[in-house]
């Protein structure tokens, strides 16, 4: 629910300090003040609507919880509304208008807060901005994080041309490293919420989660170690996610004709290419013929590559499709997600891999172009 509704700034480019759409809309007045659970952990939240600001169905709920099943739904009297929240420790919460996501299918009307026992949140919503204070030590050094970041880059990015592309990498990249130094400068609890929800919706184009581990397993083992996102954690990581700058993980997988077979067969001790796809997903199927060309470039080269499909009920539809656009790579399939295959991925269908010849994932490219970029790199014409 999370990724619907909202911007993580530890994750997101810099641009996710400036996304704020502004609509004026009426006050709705009713009242209802809901208690969270049996916890050892309470705060108390006090939240205030803006003059021409209307929520539709404000829920709030825990982090990793469908907002759909929650029982504090936030209603106003004149304008506010008041719920203790409670937790067997401190975690995050969030906040968010359910009622805009389900009318529109998404929303900007999202925020999060730490319950910490004893803190009052403060929450108020301003056309589609949550604006969240709190006096627990925990968020208030998380939040510090947050301003400081929107100091140092929302100029800099607001200055940016939309079109170039090249500088708008280079201040993500400036700012991913900045996250990085900030955190190993500022052991914070929101670190391990952070890297735990990260994990928890890993996606294979998330370049910076291998940094977050090493700093991880480096620093933060010993914060908080009784509470349970260590846990979390080490079950979330021991899951074999493909994660770039790690070793590509082995797995199981199935060839066309049903044998089972093991991922590295085809990729140890060679540069390969893995392509994630499927026989329902068109932009798949462009992007893997737009591949072929470059393959056939690079296969004497040292280039090695294989394909990953992820298909329901047969392979049918994948044979016709391997036939028809003639594929010149071994195709493998994941059928009925019977090895999880693509949640180890991270997409539900298309994904570039690039392995090195040690194993490791050395680029998780996001188009043709940033393919071709790289193995310009690592195929100079000169050489």
């Amino acid at each position: 629910w999370g990724a619907y509704c909202r911007v993580t700034s530890a994750i997101c480019p810099p641009c996710s300090f400036i996304i704020y759409m502004k609509q004026t809309i009426i006050t709705i007045l009713i009242a209802f003040v809901p208690v969270a659970g049996q916890g050892q952990v309470r705060c108390h939240v006090i939240g205030t609507v803006a003059e021409g600001t209307t929520p539709i169905e404000l829920k709030i709920y825990r982090d990793g919880e469908d907002p759909k099943n929650s029982t504090l739904q936030p209603v106003l009297k004149n304008g506010r509304f008041e719920c203790d929240v409670e937790d067997a420790q401190i975690e995050r919460w969030h906040i968010v208008d359910l009622g805009e996501v389900m009318e529109n299918g998404m929303t900007l009307r999202s925020g999060e807060f730490f319950v910490e026992d004893g803190a009052t949140i403060t929450i108020r919503l301003d056309g589609d901005k949550f604006d969240i204070q709190s006096s627990g030590k925990e968020y208030q050094a998380w939040h510090a994080m947050e301003q400081a970041a929107e100091v140092k880059f929302r100029p800099a990015y607001e200055q940016l041309d939309d079109n170039d592309k090249q500088k708008m990498a280079e201040l993500e990249d400036e700012y991913h490293q900045w996250t990085i130094d900030y955190y190993k400068a500022h052991p914070m609890l929101g670190f391990l919420f952070e890297l735990d929800g990260r994990l928890k919706g890993f996606h294979f184009n998330d370049t910076g989660l291998a940094a977050m581990l090493d700093i991880y397993h480096r620093q933060y083992t010993t914060l908080y170690p009784d509470h349970p996102v260590h846990q979390r954690i080490a079950e979330r990581e021991a899951w074999g996610y493909q994660i770039c700058g790690r070793k590509y993980n082995d797995y199981n997988v199935r060839t066309m004709d049903g044998q089972q077979v093991r991922a590295s067969e085809y990729y140890k001790e060679k540069l390969t290419l893995v392509i994630c796809w499927a026989s329902w997903c068109s932009p798949c199927i462009r992007d893997a013929c737009d591949i072929i060309p470059i393959y056939n470039e690079y296969r004497n080269r040292g280039l090695n590559v294989f394909s990953l499909a992820h298909e329901f009920k047969s392979t049918d539809a994948m044979r016709k499709s391997v036939e028809r656009h003639a594929f010149p790579w071994l195709c493998l399939v994941d059928l009925d997600d019977e090895f999880g295959v693509f949640r180890k991925h991270g997409t539900q269908n298309s994904a570039l891999f690039l392995i090195d010849r040690d194993g490791t994932i050395i680029a998780v490219p996001n188009s043709i172009d940033e393919l071709k970029e790289k193995l310009k790199e690592i195929f100079p014409d000169n050489k």
